[in-house]
């Protein structure tokens, strides 16, 4: 959602800083490649620079760019090319206009930004007749060279950012005629003490910026005209000086003085009696001290921003910002406790009874409770209020009710997570209100009465974890029906989400009036029932899925001593002592060994199912008649056992008998077995059970053999190989 609306407070804010904006991206903004970006491109300038129109429609080309091309001269642009951006090449020093120039002669804006230049004559850019911009940031000039550009006939403006400039002497300038209204310099000379005298000479001269400098004090011995002086992120430590010697102002005209980023922490003499707008943000105050802001200093007061993103204020005295004009302020990122008496006084904003816009973005509003907010500010006839990113989160009609006259309300990321009904209703101007990117779920059709739908012309709520049901679909289609209350040009709908349903879209959510008919006692019971159902379905699956894994752990927990087994052995009415369960693919491996161990060596009796099984007898009859005339079992376990579903049917069988029977089943791996291939009876009986693996060499077959023979000590009295 967009910060600031067109109200008249908001205005203010944009209106006092926006000019500094304006400068900041004029001086910085040369990089070639962004004038084009998104804009039909062709090649031109003897094809090493790029030309574009100014936007889809147009037809004629409005801007070259040369970048980082290595020309050592400008190149012939089409006639329509009014801004050439020639950055980062190898001019050097410029003396004949006619053989520089002459290609680029309808040129309006002239970028000549780090080229290596270091001077330029008095006659330089007399064919350029329609010059009204001219940036040469980052080149190495003389103040001759300043003086010659100043002199060009209509030129506007003129940026020597990181020129390395010094003060000018005090008859830089004299003796010229000037229609320069702009001027942008830098300087690293540090330390030094800038005298602006020599500006005083051009009389069309109405703002001065002398940023990213080490300048450490300002002065002028004449009266500047000037209307905005900027002196951003320099070492200054107080305002520049302008009251001269019989306490007259030295800068009669400046409306808007900037000071942002340096170390200033009190506020001295000042004679500034057209300044409306003054900028101290970034500076080094530790306290807001009493009545700092003297009438007489500043009789027209009417923007004061004290944003700090360097230091922590500690305290705020009593009437610290009182003053009579005094329409705006701002003190963002202060993180000022404004919960704390002992540090914030009570009438902290006692004394300006003009006072309509207050920004307090980024402060510490934790246990500021509804008494002691209406302590600091109920006096305040605000219009406009911005409380974004502090932590708030329960707001009372009780607060709003002291500001009837609020026409835009800033709660973005504040925590909110409830809208108590009617809270805004005593809000009857109130046309702005942006609560983005809270803990909001539901919006009822009480919070927000039938006049104040009707008022409001933007309304910010995106980005909060909005749960789509019954209640809710009123506003969905409010949401619907007036998309542009919600949306400006900064905001999509993707911002407004349901947060309980996957990848929808609040204008997406719809319910049938019949779908919220039933009562939410009965949207409970149905809730209820059926996440019981999900949890029933859920235990029996994994219960299935697992059952071996249980049945075997419950064997081994509840097994006996082995009577039943040895009962069983000593019946005698074995045909078989052992049942061996294979798939037909491991068949070789049971005849070319397990048999001629058994059988050959042992002298055991196998039942091996081509052999043994009687034809013409059911298949699950032949293994339960086996498995039951046989005294163990042997499972060969392979990868082609996993895939045979009699296979898996021996192995099911076997492990009830062998259950049933307080017996165990002797289990060999033939080969590796990959676990994820494995049915969970396989799983769960490798699990609980030592197996033996065949392996194809000498040592490991001998050791193979000995552990199956002790495997069968039960049944061949032997106890070792």
């Amino acid at each position: 959602m967009r910060r600031y609306s067109h109200t008249m407070g908001a205005t203010t804010v944009l209106w006092c800083f926006g000019l500094f904006i304006w400068i900041h991206v004029s001086a910085q903004n040369y990089a070639g490649d962004m004038a084009c970006t998104d804009k039909p491109q062709v090649s031109c300038g003897d094809n090493v620079c790029t030309c574009c129109t100014a936007n889809d429609t147009a037809e004629e080309l409005e801007t070259g760019i040369c970048v980082k091309t290595g020309l050592t001269y400008i190149p012939r642009m089409p006639d329509s090319v009014r801004y050439l951006i020639f950055v980062s090449n190898n001019l050097s020093a410029v003396k004949s206009p006619e053989l520089v120039f002459s290609n680029v002669t309808e040129v309006e804006h002239l970028v000549l930004a780090w080229n290596s230049m270091c001077y330029f004559g008095p006659n330089v850019f007399s064919g350029l007749k329609n010059l009204r911009y001219l940036d040469i940031i980052g080149n190495f000039l003389t103040m001759e060279s300043v003086r010659n550009m100043l002199s060009i006939p209509g030129l506007l403006s003129l940026s020597a950012l990181h020129c390395d400039l010094p003060s000018p002497p005090a008859n830089a300038f004299t003796n010229i005629t000037s229609d320069v209204e702009i001027i942008i310099l830098s300087s690293r000379h540090a330390g030094q003490v800038y005298d602006m005298t020599a500006f005083c000479s051009l009389s069309q001269l109405k703002v001065i910026a002398l940023s990213l400098s080490k300048v450490i004090n300002v002065t002028t011995t004449c009266s500047l005209q000037i209307e905005y002086l900027e002196l951003r992120e320099n070492g200054l430590h107080s305002l520049p000086i302008s009251c001269s010697d019989k306490s007259e102002s030295l800068f009669p005209h400046l409306k808007t003085l900037d000071m942002a980023g340096n170390s200033i922490d009190y506020v001295e003499k000042a004679c500034l009696p057209a300044s409306d707008a003054l900028d101290l943000s970034e500076n080094t105050f530790l306290v807001f001290e009493s009545d700092r802001l003297k009438i007489k200093q500043f009789p027209n007061l009417r923007v004061l921003s004290l944003n700090s993103s360097t230091s922590l204020i500690w305290g705020v005295l009593s009437k610290a910002f009182s003053h009579p004009t005094l329409q705006c302020l701002v003190l963002d990122r202060c993180y000022i406790d404004f919960s704390d008496r002992g540090r914030v006084a009570s009438d902290a904003f006692a004394g300006c009874p003009r006072l309509t816009v207050l920004s307090l973005m980024y402060n510490l509003f934790d246990d500021v409770d509804d008494a002691r907010f209406l302590e600091l500010f109920g006096s305040l006839n605000l219009t406009v209020l911005q409380l974004s990113h502090n932590k708030i989160s329960l707001i009372s009609w009780k607060i709003f009710d002291h500001f009837q006259n609020l026409r835009e309300l800033d709660l973005v990321n504040t925590g909110l997570s409830d809208l108590p009904d009617g809270v805004f209703s005593s809000l009857r101007h109130l046309n702005w209100l942006d609560i983005t990117d809270n803990k909001i779920a539901t919006v009822t059709e009480r919070t927000f009465s039938e006049e104040m739908r009707q008022e409001l012309s933007l309304l910010g709520l995106g980005h909060n974890p909005f749960m789509c049901v019954c209640d809710l679909m009123w506003f969905r289609n409010w949401f619907v029906s007036q998309p542009t209350l919600f949306l400006d040009e900064d905001s999509s709908e993707l911002e407004y989400a349901c947060n309980n349903l996957a990848v929808t879209k609040l204008a997406e959510f719809y319910l049938t009036d019949q779908a919220c008919v039933l009562s939410q006692s009965v949207n409970v019971a149905i809730i209820l029932v059926t996440s019981a159902m999900i949890v029933t379905l859920t235990t029996v699956s994994l219960v299935f899925r697992f059952r071996w894994h249980i049945r075997l752990a419950l064997y081994e927990v509840f097994r006996g001593r082995g009577d039943v087994k040895r009962m069983r052995l000593l019946a005698d009415h074995f045909r078989y002592d052992v049942f061996v369960s294979y798939t037909s693919e491991d068949l070789p491996w049971v005849r070319a060994h397990l048999m001629p161990e058994l059988e050959g060596r042992l002298g055991l009796r196998l039942c091996v199912h081509e052999r043994d099984f009687i034809p013409g007898n059911n298949i699950v009859d032949n293994i339960a008649d086996c498995v039951q005339s046989s005294k163990k079992i042997l499972m060969v376990f392979s990868r082609d056992f996993v895939k045979h579903q009699w296979c898996q049917f021996e192995l099911t069988f076997c492990l009830s008998h062998a259950m049933d029977y307080d017996d165990a089943l002797i289990i060999v791996c033939v080969d590796d077995v990959v676990s994820s291939e494995m049915t969970s009876a396989m799983m769960a009986v490798l699990k609980i059970t030592t197996y033996i693996q065949w392996e194809e060499f000498a040592d490991a077959i001998e050791a193979f053999w000995g552990r199956l023979r002790l495997s069968m000590n039960e049944i061949t009295g032997q106890i070792g190989p």
